[in-house]
């Protein structure tokens, strides 16, 4: 049975009762666009969500409009009381881990500005992929101080592009295999045991109706399921193309000796560039199709016409993502142009 729009807003539901939601996809598709868009609605659903991108990525903090900051890892900046956005990288978590067991600040200090540290940190292979799941694995663990609960209700992770970051996935259990004993195969075991918590994470894939990122998006599905058995969330498609009248209702398209030079100038550009959104919008079909063919949930983000991407277009597709969730919840089909589409999984 196809699932249907409630389908998909059902499932967008039920990720948010999650506490761990990693975002993965080819770079450029929009991946962390999406997921700064849905941090927004579960924070505005009443989440305390916590939004982390890694290394020296920092364009979710610079999409939601906060100031630049001059260190580049483990920053810390709230957007607002219910979001905050965390810079954090496996050099950053080494270093926190460090300032635990060494009191003293200027011999933690001393230790990480020398060679031999510095050196030890950049040769280990895999060591600060594990190092940073270990840093999220301690903040969805974390209690607030004064009230002892979860200091985070949702935690949304940007990975890297999809080669790296499914190096981050992957650590965990290659750790795990590699040591047969000791510190690092029991923190890695335990990180990679969490990771297949399906009742706590969710690994979502973004992607876009073209060539080359849907076949990298079948291939990061088959790693992910097939290789390395995560729990899978939901597929966003991102930029989706939609006119409601045809390429060739367009083509026939005609304008009347009555016309005035001005207007007719007008009316032919405003004809074309709904052609070409017409043939944008039936060239992704044959690509949609085999999204399809992946048994996940997809969701479909618009395309945002803009000038210069920013907060504005994120905060529009975090309300639609806002929209499909408060329909869900109030158990009311929607009236109004919706912003996800039933798929078929076959």
């Amino acid at each position: 049975m196809p699932p249907t729009e409630r389908h998909i807003d059902s499932a967008l539901a039920a990720l948010l009762h999650k506490r761990v939601l990693f975002f993965t996809g080819k770079g450029g598709v929009g991946k962390t666009t999406v997921a700064s868009a849905l941090a927004l609605a579960a924070a505005r659903a009443g989440k305390k969500t916590l939004l982390i991108e890694i290394g020296d990525n920092r364009r979710a903090a610079r999409l939601l409009g906060l100031p630049a900051h001059p260190d580049s890892s483990n920053v810390l900046q709230e957007f607002s009381p219910a979001l905050s956005v965390l810079s954090t990288s496996g050099t950053a978590a080494l270093e926190e881990y460090l300032h635990l067991i060494i009191p003293v600040k200027h011999l933690v200090r001393l230790l990480v500005d020398s060679r031999p540290y510095q050196y030890f940190v950049a040769a280990a292979p895999g060591l600060k992929e594990l190092l940073t799941l270990g840093k999220i694995w301690y903040e969805e663990r974390r209690k607030d101080a004064d009230t002892r609960q979860p200091r985070w209700d949702l935690l949304i992770v940007d990975l890297p592009a999809t080669g790296h970051g499914l190096q981050y996935l992957t650590m965990p259990r290659a750790a795990r295999d590699t040591f047969q004993d000791g510190v690092i195969h029991r923190e890695a075991e335990r990180i990679a045991t969490w990771l297949q918590d399906a009742e706590t994470t969710a690994v979502n894939v973004v992607t876009v109706a073209e060539e080359l990122p849907v076949s990298e998006t079948r291939e990061v599905y088959r790693q992910l399921a097939d290789t390395m058995h995560l729990p899978l969330g939901l597929l966003f498609v991102n930029r989706v193309h939609e006119v409601p009248l045809s390429h060739a209702f367009l083509a026939r398209f005609s304008f009347t000796e009555h016309d005035s030079v001005p207007e007719r100038q007008l009316a032919e550009r405003i004809v074309a560039w709904a052609r070409t959104e017409a043939t944008l919008t039936e060239g992704q079909e044959i690509h949609f199709q085999q999204l399809r063919q992946l048994p996940l949930p997809l969701v479909f983000l618009p395309f945002c016409f803009a000038p210069e991407f920013g907060f504005a277009e994120v905060e529009s597709l975090s309300l639609r993502l806002e929209r499909a969730l408060r329909q869900e919840t109030s158990g009311h089909k929607p009236r109004t142009k919706r912003m996800t589409k039933s798929t078929t999984a076959s």
